[in-house]
C-alpha cells in the first residue's frame, strides 16, 4: 500500500458512549496528534469535537450572511436578550 493511499481510522466516542470511526489521511492524523501533544486538548476526540463546533459556527455565520443579517449586530442582540432573560429570572445581578 503506497503512502498516499494509506488511511487511518480514528474511533471517536460520541454522546452516550456511541462510537464512530473516521477514515483519516496520515497528515490529518498527524495534525490531530500535534493538537493533543500541544496540551490544548486532552484527546483526539476533543480535537474532532472542536473542529465540528467550528464548522457548525461557520455554517451558521454563512446562513446569517446569506439572509443579510449582520453577525456583529446579531451577537449584540443575542447578548442583550440573554441578559434580559437572566435578569427576569434571577433579578439584577
Amino acid at each position: 500500500m503506497s503512502q498516499i493511499s494509506k488511511r487511518y481510522l480514528l474511533s471517536i466516542s460520541v454522546l452516550l458512549d456511541m462510537n464512530i470511526s473516521v477514515e483519516l489521511t496520515p497528515e490529518l492524523l498527524e495534525y490531530i496528534e500535534k493538537k493533543v501533544k500541544s496540551g490544548k486538548y486532552k484527546s483526539r476526540s476533543e480535537v474532532v469535537r472542536e473542529a465540528i463546533r467550528m464548522m457548525i459556527k461557520a455554517d451558521l455565520e454563512r446562513l446569517l450572511e446569506e439572509k443579510g443579517i449582520d453577525l456583529k449586530k446579531f451577537e449584540e442582540e443575542r447578548e442583550k436578550i440573554s441578559g434580559e432573560l437572566i435578569e427576569k429570572k434571577y433579578g439584577k445581578i
